[in-house]
């Protein structure tokens, strides 16, 4: 899914994961390009979290 949590936009960049987050394997941190939210998307549950 990957999309933004707060807009739904599919308009994103990846950025650097937290350290925190580096931990969790399967993890992928983007950065909406229309809201500039941080967001960390979860492959396993394939689900996208504000973090």
């Amino acid at each position: 899914m990957k999309a933004c949590p707060k807009c739904k936009s599919q308009s994103k960049h990846r950025m650097k994961r937290k350290p925190l987050v580096r931990l969790i394997p399967g993890t992928k941190t983007y950065a909406c390009d229309n809201c500039n939210i941080e967001y960390t998307w979860f492959s396993f549950l394939n689900i996208s979290l504000k973090i």
